[in-house]
């Protein structure tokens, strides 16, 4: 068998022998293998080292044949403190009595010498090897006892029969359901089962558990003062060595809490939708009113530009009257001048008078027309000017108003459409004061706009 010193390196070792040079050798030689060794010249010695250093000690390598105090003696009281201990015996004789001894006293070897190193380290080696399985198996052990311990202390466990009757039952049941164990022992499972939950569910469980299968789902317990806690459970079959079916354990999550929070959201959530609805709908109907009220005055600036629009119209259709007017007299005025200058003038020194005369009025009419004229275009051409930029400013208005409360896409069409047309309109207007510049006299354009 070939020899682990990993494991061996783990271990410390008690090495008692009254021959010192044996006990010197030896122990230099297993100083190479252990983590560390004791050693003591007799049994009294030997007690004495291991009961200062019993924690640390895990093999004890030991003479029985030992003044002042035998192998025998020192191992019976060495039990008599730790019985787990391993021991090998090493000694010269094979005496059936010591033998007998040395299994009272759950001897683990028993060597002859003189001493086989190799067969030593064997068995030393087998028994740090089955240490070692006690190790892990301890700790395995230990890692779930502190799980269990972790499990009761923050879930619900209940243990059945392999007829699904309860046989245990942890500290927090009692506690959540205000049950005693005592009350429930012996109790079918489904005792505990709140009086509105589907028996579908506890005949589904009991399919699952009894064909050696585990279950998982909510479970809707009872207390004992007939109120109720929801829990996340998981039950699974309980097995022996041979594969069959010895009971059942449940391991429950109380949820209660939990459920009723998801509860309490849900119903936040649904009346503060149930509000913003409420406030939309409000919210809806106070912004109807705005855009209809914006819609009315839309319409009745569209009226009044229609109506400026009409009006611009007829102050040019007078403003050509007028010019035609003009050019009429100024025509007669020309033909009487040119009359005037002909060779039969001095014939017509009368006819030339009353021409004269009726030139003057004309010119006094015309002069007249003239400053009635320039002033009615220009009062009109203000006043037509300030119906624009007050339309303008308006509609510029009206249409920051309906774009702080309305993006609907026709409002905003038919918006776009007056803004389109009110540019048109100017540039219409625009447009006749070119023509109105283009057929007017300059003496009359000059006065209007010097």
């Amino acid at each position: 068998m070939s020899i682990d010193k990993n494991l061996l390196k783990r271990l410390t070792l008690l090495y008692v022998e009254d021959d010192d040079t044996i006990r010197g050798e030896l122990t230099d030689l297993l100083g190479n293998f252990f983590k560390k060794v004791f050693s003591s010249k007799d049994g009294k010695e030997g007690l004495r080292t291991f009961l200062e250093n019993e924690d640390e000690i895990n093999i004890i390598l030991t003479d029985i044949n030992m003044p002042v105090l035998n192998g025998i003696e020192m191992i019976r009281k060495i039990r008599g403190v730790n019985e787990k201990v391993p021991i090998i015996f090493a000694t010269a004789y094979s005496d059936n009595e010591f033998l007998a001894e040395a299994i009272k006293l759950k001897v683990r070897e028993y060597i002859v010498k003189p001493i086989d190193i190799r067969n030593l380290l064997s068995l030393m080696n087998e028994i740090a090897s089955k240490l070692y399985q006690e190790f892990l198996l301890k700790q395995q052990q230990d890692e779930l006892s502190k799980y269990k311990e972790i499990l009761d202390s923050n879930n619900i466990v209940i243990k059945t029969d392999i007829h699904l009757n309860i046989t245990y039952v942890n500290e927090l049941f009692c506690q959540i359901s205000g049950f005693q164990k005592d009350e429930l022992i012996g109790k079918e499972f489904k005792y505990l089962k709140y009086p509105d939950v589907a028996n579908d569910i506890y005949t589904n469980l009991y399919a699952n558990v009894l064909n050696n299968k585990s279950w998982q789902g909510k479970l809707k317990n009872i207390k004992k003062d007939g109120t109720f806690y929801n829990t996340d459970a998981y039950v699974i079959p309980t097995l022996d060595d041979t594969g069959e079916m010895t009971g059942a354990i449940s391991i429950q999550k109380d949820i209660t809490e939990e459920l009723n929070k998801k509860r309490e959201i849900q119903l936040a959530l649904m009346k503060e939708k149930s509000d913003i609805y409420i406030r939309s709908k409000e919210g809806s109907l106070e912004q109807n009113l705005i855009i209809n009220d914006l819609k009315n005055r839309l319409e009745i600036a569209q009226i009044e530009l229609e109506q400026a629009m009409k009006n611009l119209d007829k102050y040019i259709y007078s403003n050509e009257k007028y010019r035609l007017e003009n050019k009429n007299l100024k025509t007669e005025i020309g033909l009487y001048k040119k009359n005037s200058n002909t060779n039969i003038a001095f014939k017509l020194s009368k006819e030339n008078s009353d021409l004269r005369l009726e030139v003057k009025k004309l010119k006094e009419k015309l002069t007249s027309l003239e400053q009635n004229d320039e002033k009615r275009f220009i009062q009109l051409k203000i006043n037509y000017e300030e119906k624009i930029t007050e339309l303008e400013e308006k509609i510029a208005e009206l249409t920051e108003q309906l774009d702080s409360v309305q993006s609907d896409d026709v409002l905003l069409q038919k918006l776009e459409y007056w803004k389109d047309k009110a540019k048109e309109e100017t540039q219409r207007l625009e447009n006749l004061e070119k023509q109105i510049i283009s057929f007017a006299d300059k003496n009359l354009l000059s006065k209007i706009f010097g």
